[in-house]
């Protein structure tokens, strides 16, 4: 990746417009998918990260609400793989533009999101070196947004493992890899794949999304019903092993429902496959996913997501019947969307302006 040296009139307002003026139509269904997929990261993160693993007393208490609860779970954790098989569908072309419209994406939003709740007084002053520390090292909220940058960066290389490798290789490749992360990243999640949390994680996603893509393969020509069936059985299989488990086990644990659980990989595959075979074109749904990653960047903004967010739906969960906080709840994760994509539109002006006065070529 490489900025090129233009003439002069590839700077001037312009060539700009011609440039952009290119229109791109995207795929509504794949971008349908990528707001799913968003909504699903803030039930997750609504679930067991706010109110915690259900345990065997809580199975015991009632049963009902357990199960209820760990189907969401289950449900929900195809979010980010699904997110990353979006990637590797398409391929990342490893563009600067992209590349820095990302970066800037990440920066703009946190920073600017907490300039705004500190001058209402609703967040703690952090130095410099503190939001440092939490952009590149320390908030676990940020961790995707550190493990897709470096997926990004190492893309061109595994196109051109892609490109360069035929279908056997890749396959057995591709075996090799999920049986490795089986041991490694699920049994014992703790090492290298960090359950799932890791880019390492992210390569072998990407490449398998790359392989359905490129060679097709007996189950993903499936039907859509077929592959939404398959979920939603998986999901139930994952919901019903992991409160068992912890039944008799007498202790709460996500083991099976962890990102690089091979169950859950399946299931997002077949969640992934059944967005595949639907086929629309929507204006609307195109421009709201276009800002779907501003949902995940101010959810987990440290300015809102332990107090605003986390310690808020505990409290309902403690405090108001079951009725009133799955209203309020769903209150919350909606008008959390609905800002984070208009908040976004402010990103978008000022993005276009520094394309316009720095003039980044879109294509570069």
């Amino acid at each position: 990746m490489h900025l090129h040296n233009y003439s002069s009139d590839m700077f001037s307002i312009k060539a700009f417009v011609i440039q952009t003026n290119k229109i791109v139509v995207r795929d509504s269904n794949i971008e349908l998918l990528r707001i799913l997929s968003m909504f699903l990261v803030l039930i997750f993160h609504a679930d067991y990260l706010s109110l915690g693993v259900p345990k065997q007393a809580d199975i015991m208490d009632s049963c009902g609400s357990a199960l209820m609860r760990s189907m969401i779970e289950s449900c929900s954790v195809v979010c980010v793989n699904a997110f990353i098989l979006v990637s590797g569908w398409y391929g990342i072309n490893g563009k600067i533009y992209r590349f820095l419209q990302l970066v800037f994406q990440a920066l703009f939003i946190s920073i600017s999101l907490y300039a705004m709740m500190r001058a209402l007084g609703l967040t703690y002053e952090m130095t410099i070196s503190e939001w440092i520390e939490i952009l590149l090292f320390k908030h676990k909220g940020y961790w995707f947004v550190r493990a897709y940058i470096i997926l990004y960066l190492f893309a061109p290389v595994l196109n051109a493992f892609v490109s360069n490798s035929d279908r056997l290789q890749l396959k057995y490749f591709l075996i090799g890899f999920f049986v490795v992360q089986c041991a490694y990243g699920f049994y014992n999640y703790g090492g290298w794949y960090a359950g799932g949390y890791s880019p390492l994680s992210f390569v072998g996603l990407y490449l398998l999304a790359r392989y359905m893509r490129l060679f097709p393969i007996r189950f993903a020509q499936f039907s859509r019903n077929v592959d939404i069936s398959i979920y939603l059985i998986l999901s139930v299989m994952i919901a019903v092993c992991s409160l068992i488990f912890t039944f008799f086990f007498n202790k709460g644990d996500t083991v099976l429902m962890l990102y690089s659980s091979p169950l859950v990989i399946l299931s997002s595959v077949f969640f992934f496959l059944f967005f595949t075979k639907l086929s629309f074109r929507s204006t609307f749904v195109n421009w709201v996913a276009a800002s779907s990653f501003s949902v995940y960047l101010v959810h987990t903004s440290p300015s809102i997501y332990r107090p605003y967010f986390v310690n808020v739906i505990r409290n309902w969960f403690d405090m108001e019947s079951s009725g009133f906080f799955i209203l309020y709840t769903s209150v919350l994760i909606i008008a959390l969307y609905v800002f984070s994509i208009i908040y976004d539109q402010i990103r978008i002006c000022i993005w276009n302006f520094l394309n316009l006065t720095i003039g980044i070529k879109v294509n570069s």
